[in-house]
């Protein structure tokens, strides 16, 4: 028989698929009554191993097997010789339910469902083989009378290394007949994920890495938009043939990566509706799979593919050892290297406090012990500006119809008395890079999801002490502490400060400053307002201590300045 490549999506990324109706949760076996068996690990499966089982066609019920080590557990069904879902244990499902989270729960397919091939998809029954180890499960099913395909997995059993979410999987093809047999492309699914929480709507994506760069299909990418001028129609799904190490699927905090040895030629993704009881409107997840070259097989020949499939939480360290650039799913963004630098950081004071609220607050402090240098000479340039106003406020006066002289004997005054006028502005301009490499940190980092300190319940999110009855423009419902917190420690610190110039339009601004950032850093993560407010509160005690000290200085005039303040200001000629 020859084997040939099924129908595929067209290489157009705008080119339609079926659009999937509710994902299925469990295949359902010949006899819909008949509850699938589940021979779990490593208790049902040990020396022995499970039953084989003696035939396989249609007729077969579905039996799961579920493999283990301490961090997670994985359920592989029969019916596709694929993954049903993944149960991570050290994970809770939700702020309110401590059930473990589930992946690919709700899906479309199996993970790595096998698809392309006639007689092979998520509904082939498979034989379970007798596997070699506690660690190993197998699959073999016979296409046809020629053509046997066997699927092996071995699931991470050490805990203590940088990869316990790993699982490996081979995929063998054996031609069993006298004639070439030619094998046309293939796919595995790389799973669905569901959305986790109100933020997916931008998180949740697929992602593939070509070699040399990565590419994100967030949500909206399949939703569409109809902002003006930014409009897209919403599509059933996304395909192109390419060149692919590898694919990714994730929401907020957690992720699958798909990493053959050998690259792939294509990849296809497609949204996923989650119905919500009564709520018209359903929940987006998105699926998706990549595509595997065709190959010819030689008589009684056998070609093996293999392939390192991550399924868990979103922790940089762990998913970065997957393969090249597998880091970057964590789409830290343009402060990538100053986001992971941050984290490392946190993880490192996380190991000493055992709480990520303290961790923290002592990244805080090491970020201002490093910048304390350049802060310091910033409050003492706007020191010195504070009491060169009045010589300011006569030049601007003097020489208001003359920019080109008033600018110049400003610039000799700064200068004879070593003083910046950008000073004070360069630490907050430094510590931009710090809060979007923070901000992108905090919002993905699966370290912080359900991370509890003093009243708030998850560093990862808004505090959320109460729901509101009402929703507030820009700012939704939810009743938040912490960001007033940082606007008063943001009004005090505005006060302490020195008045850097007599433009009263600047001086004006700086003190709406708080009210402005206010709305806007509401609806953040809460881990990212305690950096936030706890940084203001040291900014603070640090303005304190400097206001405190007298700093002996003399205004110098040059003798420019001198000369052109002393001399009668010229009257305006009458027409």
């Amino acid at each position: 028989m020859m084997y040939f490549q099924a129908p595929q999506p067209s290489e157009n990324t705008g080119q339609s698929a079926p659009t999937p109706t509710q994902p299925v949760t469990q295949q359902k076996p010949a006899n819909p009554s008949a509850t699938a068996p589940i021979i779990s690990q490593p208790t049902s499966i040990g020396a022995s191993g499970p039953a084989i089982l003696e035939t396989i066609g249609s007729h077969i019920d579905e039996q799961v097997v579920a493999l283990e080590n301490e961090l997670m557990e994985a359920r592989f069904t029969n019916y596709g010789g694929a993954i049903q879902e993944i149960t991570l244990k050290e994970f809770d499902k939700s702020r309110d339910d401590d059930s473990p989270y589930i992946i690919n729960g709700n899906r479309v397919a199996p993970a790595l469902e096998l698809t392309g091939l006639p007689g092979l998809n998520k509904d082939t029954p498979y034989q379970l083989v007798e596997p070699s180890s506690a660690d190993t499960v197998e699959y073999r099913a016979l296409i046809a009378d020629n053509l046997q395909v066997t699927r092996r997995y071995i699931i991470e059993q050490d805990t203590t290394n940088e990869k316990p979410y790993l699982i490996r999987h081979e995929l063998e093809f054996r031609n069993l007949s006298n004639t070439t047999l030619p094998i046309g492309d293939f796919s595995l699914n790389a799973g669905t994920v569901a959305p986790s929480g109100p933020q997916d709507a931008q998180l949740l994506t697929f992602g593939y890495f070509d070699g040399e760069d990565t590419e994100f299909l967030a949500q909206g990418k399949f939703t569409g938009s109809s902002i003006p001028f930014f409009s897209s129609p919403p599509r059933d799904s996304i395909s192109e043939n390419r060149n692919v190490d590898w694919v990714s699927l994730k929401n907020q905090f957690f992720i699958t990566i798909l990493k053959p040895d050998e690259n792939g030629v294509g990849y296809f993704a497609q949204p996923v509706p989650f119905p919500q009881g009564d709520n018209p409107n359903p929940q987006i997840g998105v699926s998706g799979s990549m595509k595997m070259d065709s190959f010819t097989l030689a008589p009684m020949d056998t070609q093996t593919f293999g392939f390192n499939y991550y399924i868990g939480p979103k922790e940089f360290d762990r998913i970065s050892r997957v393969g090249e650039s597998t880091g970057e799913s964590m789409q830290f963004g343009f402060f990538g290297a100053i986001s992971k630098l941050l984290l490392t950081m946190m993880n490192k004071f996380y190991e000493f406090t055992h709480n990520y609220g303290v961790a923290i607050i002592l990244l805080t402090l090491a970020i201002k012990i490093v910048f304390l240098p350049i802060n310091l000479m910033s409050s003492r340039s706007m020191k010195r500006m504070s009491k060169l106003q009045e010589p300011m406020k006569v030049v601007n006066e003097k020489f208001a119809d003359n920019p080109s002289k008033k600018s110049q004997l400003m610039m000799e005054l700064y200068k004879v008395n070593k003083v910046n006028p950008v000073a004070g502005c360069l630490p907050m301009i430094i510590q931009i890079p710090i809060f979007f490499g923070l901000f992108y940190m905090l919002r993905s980092a699966a370290e912080l999801r359900l991370s509890e300190f003093m009243w708030i319940a998850d560093l990862s999110m808004q505090e959320g002490i109460f729901t509101l009855p009402f929703k507030i423009p820009f700012m939704g419902d939810q009743f938040n502490i912490l960001p007033f917190i940082y606007l008063v420690s943001m009004v005090v610190q505005m006060g302490m400060m020195p008045t850097p110039s007599v433009d009263n339009a600047q001086v004006k601004m700086m003190k709406y400053m708080p009210y402005v950032f206010f709305p806007i850093i509401y609806t953040f993560a809460s881990g990212l307002v305690l950096y936030w407010t706890v940084n203001n509160l040291f900014t603070i005690g640090q303005q304190w201590m400097i206001n405190r000290k007298k700093h002996d200085f003399e205004i110098i005039l040059p003798p420019a300045l001198k000369k052109a303040m002393d001399a009668p200001k010229k009257k305006k000629r009458k027409k």
